[in-house]
């Protein structure tokens, strides 16, 4: 007995093409009007969101660039989170930071 049929799983998947282009569109306008910063976690991760389920509907109507494409912005993203990943700071870095800015020594606009 299967879950889906093989119609249902087609739409199943052209429907997270669509979904993912929706994260793709939402991500970027959320970054164009300020609502998240590009230097966060938040835009790749929706991005790499976006890429997968696009991807996954690739599978239905595949499209060579469009595969290779998709699976560049998922490396890449995944890249992106992971450097902004390895940048946390410590604790102690945090409050020598607020130490130096305090007194003068750090730079006022970061």
């Amino acid at each position: 007995m299967t879950f889906f049929t093989s119609l249902e799983f087609d739409q199943l998947l052209r429907g997270a093409g669509l979904l993912g282009f929706f994260f793709y569109m939402a991500s970027f306008a959320a970054l164009q009007f300020r609502v998240i910063e590009g230097q966060g976690l938040i835009y790749p991760a929706l991005n790499v969101l976006a890429a997968s389920l696009v991807l996954a509907s690739l599978a239905v109507e595949f499209n060579l660039a469009s595969v290779l494409t998709q699976i560049s912005w998922i490396v890449i993203g995944c890249a992106g989170i992971s450097i902004r990943l390895a940048k946390t700071r410590s604790p102690q870095q945090v409050i020598d930071y607020q130490n130096a800015r305090r007194i003068g020594f750090a730079e006022q606009n970061t």
